[in-house]
């Protein structure tokens, strides 16, 4: 973390929040439970633009951080992977609504086709990365979303989060086949492809 991030309690790396909590693991509790919270009240339906995007996440922490639905105003990277500059997080997403509304958000995909898009389409957002946290929650409501309207039924629970992790990394370096298999694995009576053992 950099030491002048805007976003932190001076020399910590704790997010500031309305909560005034500076300890690590009690924000991390009070974030989960509150975004849950929240998300059981429904979710933020919408065009499945940057706009719906923001109202995901303001709705999802708007309890515990001022800057909820706001995109964020530093360059972040996670693990040597730098994610998309600031200055062109709009027009990432204006790209990334584009290819959805040239694919009819969709649409008319069999769930092994609709896996396969949709991993480009979430890959690509996580690297948009438009907020200073809560990127991964958010996204995945979005897909969930995308997933019904596409006439899928799709069960988060399903997810695996270690593989979405490395899906998401893999998915920054081009390679979607990871993020492809996680998502088929939320599509109802979808089976996880099972790696090929080794020689």
């Amino acid at each position: 973390m950099n030491e002048d991030d805007p976003y932190l309690y001076p020399g910590s790396t704790v997010l500031i929040n309305k909560l005034g909590i500076t300890q690590p693991d009690k924000l991390a509790y009070a974030e989960r439970e509150l975004a849950a919270q929240r998300q059981a009240e429904g979710v933020p339906e919408g065009g499945f633009d940057l706009a719906h995007l923001r109202a995901i996440h303001f709705h999802l922490f708007q309890d515990i951080y001022a800057w909820a639905g706001a995109l964020r105003t530093v360059e972040m990277a996670k693990s040597g992977h730098q994610f998309q500059f600031r200055r062109f997080i709009e027009t990432g997403m204006r790209d990334i609504h584009r290819r959805l509304v040239g694919a009819n958000f969709l649409r008319a995909l069999s769930p092994e086709q609709f896996a396969s898009s949709a991993a480009h389409i979430i890959g690509d957002v996580n690297y948009v990365h438009p907020f200073r946290d809560g990127n991964g929650r958010t996204q995945l409501l979005f897909l969930e979303q995308l997933a019904s309207q596409a006439g899928h039924c799709f069960d988060l629970t399903r997810l695996d989060p270690a593989r979405w992790i490395d899906a998401s990394r893999a998915a920054h370096l081009a390679d979607y086949s990871l993020m492809a298999d996680e998502i088929r694995c939320c599509i109802a009576g979808q089976a996880r492809i099972q790696s090929a053992p080794g020689p």
